[in-house]
């Protein structure tokens, strides 16, 4: 009489199995956390540039030039804070104006580095 070979896994095997499905669950779900994390980070910084754009925009398109000035200040959109700042260089033949855009957030899950933006403007 011949023996019937076993059937099935051994206990040690399915241990070994179990573990494995843990590593790549544990593994997935670090994955996702940091994923998400991104996004969230990615959506605050485009928002904040967005918001730093316009303010540049402005600037580019104000009417009059010798009122530039008024742009300068600090406004708040939540979370952000838009700090703007106009400086007049009449060192060379030419009047320029530089505005100077700083977008910064005191929730750093939202904007981990402040958006910089800068423009010059010539007198006509």
């Amino acid at each position: 009489m011949s023996r019937n070979p076993r059937r099935g896994f051994s206990l040690i095997e399915l241990m070994i199995a179990i573990v494995m499905l843990a590593i790549v669950v544990l593994g997935l779900s670090m994955s996702t956390s940091l994923f998400s994390r991104a996004i969230v980070g990615s959506s605050g910084r485009t928002r904040a540039q967005a918001l730093a754009d316009i303010q540049i925009n402005r600037a580019a398109m104000w009417p009059e030039y010798g009122a530039l000035s008024a742009l300068a200040g600090t406004r708040t959109v939540d979370p952000f804070t838009i700090a703007t700042t106009v400086a007049v260089d009449s060192s060379s033949r030419r009047n320029r104006t530089l505005v100077s855009v700083t977008v910064t957030s005191s929730n750093a899950s939202v904007l981990l580095v402040p958006i910089r933006r800068r423009i010059t403007v010539s007198a006509p």
